[in-house]
C-alpha cells in the first residue's frame, strides 16, 4: 500500500474540480481510446473510466493508493478476456492521464494548485499504469504456461497413443517377416545355385535386412526400453573402431573421406546394441547426405574426454538442415528426406537419453555435427 505525507490531505479544492469534471473527463477519454472490435467489456470500459476518476478523488482526500489495486486487477483481466493489446491498454491510461492534465491547466485553480495537482496526479497515474501492467503481463504469462503445458500433455499424449500403434504395427510386419525369411532360406537350400539366382537371392536379403532394421526402429521408438537388463561396461572406443569398419564399403562406395580422431581406452555403461544403432543411424544418414554432394565428400569424427563424460562429434559436409527443421530434427516423422521415415533421429535421442547422455546438432554451411555425451564408466 502506498501513502504519501499528511499535507496533501484535505485537498479539496482539487478533489471537488474532479468531482464536477468527472462526466466530461470520462465523455472525452471514450472518444479517444483504442479497443479491439467488438470490445466485450465496452461498458465495463466506460464505468471503469468513473472508477479511475473516483480513486484518483479518494488518493488526494486520503493519501492512499489502496483502492487502486483491486481496480487495475479487473481492468487487466478485462482486457486480457477482450484480447487487447497491451500497446494499446497503455496507451489508454495515458490518454486519460493528458486528458485530465489539460483540463486542469484551464481550471481558474491558481498555479501554485495546478502545480501541486499535476505532481500528485502524476504519481497516481504512474501507480495506476505500474500495477496495471503487472497483472496483464503476470495474467498473460499464467495463460501463456498453462497454453504450454496444456500442448505438451497433447504431445505426450499423442507420442503415447503413436508408440502404441507403432508397436501393434511392427509385430504385425514381424511374424509374417520372419515366416518369409524361413520360407527364402529353404527355397536357397532346395533350388538349384546359379550365378543369377545368387544375385537375386543377395538382394531379397538385404532388402529384408532393410526391412527389419525399419521395424526395429518402430520398436525402439514404441517401447520406450530402458537397460535395466544389458546394462554393461561397453568399450566405446573399440565400438566406434567396429561401426566404421562396418561402414567402409558404403564409404568406399560414395568416395567418402574419413578423418577419425578418437581418444583410446574410453569406456561407457550401456547397452552395445543401442549404441551400435545411434552410431549407425547418424553415419548412415551422413552417407546418404553425402551421396547427392556434388564436391568432396568428408566425414570426421573426434572423440574427447571432458571432466566425467565422453563427448564424440560425427561432422559431414553434405547440405545443411534447413533452419526451420533444426529445431525439431529429434521429433519423430521429422525429416529433411523425401522418402524418410524420421524415425531414426528421435530413436537416437530416446536411446542416448536413457544411457544418461545429452545429443544435439549444429548445421552450418562448412559442416553438420552432431555430438553426443555420454558418462565415463568407471
Amino acid at each position: 500500500m502506498a501513502e504519501i505525507s499528511t499535507q496533501i490531505k484535505g485537498n479539496k479544492k482539487l478533489a471537488q474540480f474532479l468531482e464536477e469534471q468527472k462526466s466530461n473527463i470520462v465523455d472525452m477519454w471514450i472518444g479517444h481510446v483504442l479497443l479491439p472490435q467488438n470490445d466485450p467489456f465496452y461498458t465495463e470500459v466506460k464505468l471503469n473510466g468513473y472508477q479511475t476518476i473516483d480513486e484518483l478523488i479518494y488518493f488526494l482526500e486520503s493519501g492512499s493508493l489502496e483502492h487502486v489495486v483491486k481496480l487495475t486487477t479487473k481492468i487487466a483481466k478485462e482486457r486480457i478476456e477482450a484480447k487487447a493489446n497491451i500497446g494499446d491498454f497503455v496507451h489508454n491510461i495515458n490518454i486519460g492521464r493528458s486528458i485530465v492534465y489539460e483540463l486542469l491547466m484551464c481550471s481558474l485553480l491558481n498555479e501554485q494548485e495546478k502545480g501541486e495537482g499535476v505532481l500528485l496526479m502524476q504519481r497516481y497515474f504512474d501507480h495506476l499504469l505500474l500495477l496495471s501492467v503487472e497483472h496483464y503481463t503476470a495474467l498473460k504469462d499464467s495463460i501463456i504456461e498453462n497454453k504450454n503445458q496444456f500442448i505438451q500433455e497433447m504431445h505426450h499424449d499423442r507420442l503415447t497413443m503413436l508408440g502404441q500403434i507403432a508397436a501393434s504395427f511392427a509385430h504385425e510386419f514381424r511374424n509374417p517377416l520372419t515366416s518369409v525369411k524361413g520360407f527364402i532360406y529353404l527355397l536357397q537350400r532346395e533350388l538349384e545355385k546359379t550365378e543369377q539366382s545368387e544375385y537375386y537371392f543377395e538382394i531379397i536379403q538385404n532388402e529384408m535386412l532393410s526391412l527389419e532394421e525399419k521395424i526395429s526402429q518402430f520398436l525402439y521408438l514404441s517401447k520406450m526400453r530402458g537397460l535395466e537388463d544389458n546394462l554393461v561396461k561397453v568399450p566405446f572406443t573399440a565400438l566406434i573402431k567396429k561401426m566404421f569398419e562396418f561402414m567402409y564399403p558404403r564409404f568406399t562406395e560414395a568416395n567418402i573421406i574419413v578423418q577419425l580422431k578418437i581418444k583410446e581406452d574410453v569406456y561407457i555403461e550401456g547397452d552395445s546394441s543401442q549404441i551400435k544403432q545411434v552410431l549407425l543411424n547418424i553415419l548412415v544418414n551422413a552417407v546418404e547426405e553425402l551421396s547427392e554432394w556434388k564436391g568432396e565428400r568428408k566425414i570426421e569424427v573426434s572423440l574427447i574426454e571432458k571432466n566425467s563424460h565422453v563427448e564424440l562429434s560425427i561432422c559431414n559436409n553434405g547440405n545443411p538442415i534447413p533452419e526451420y527443421l533444426l529445431e525439431n530434427v529429434f521429433q519423430p516423422f521429422v525429416t529433411t528426406k523425401s522418402l524418410g521415415t524420421g524415425l531414426g533421429l528421435s530413436v537416437c535421442k530416446q536411446i542416448v537419453e536413457k544411457h544418461n547422455g545429452t545429443i544435439e546438432v549444429k548445421s552450418k554451411e562448412e559442416f553438420t555435427c552432431f555430438t553426443i555425451t555420454f558418462p565415463i564408466a568407471e
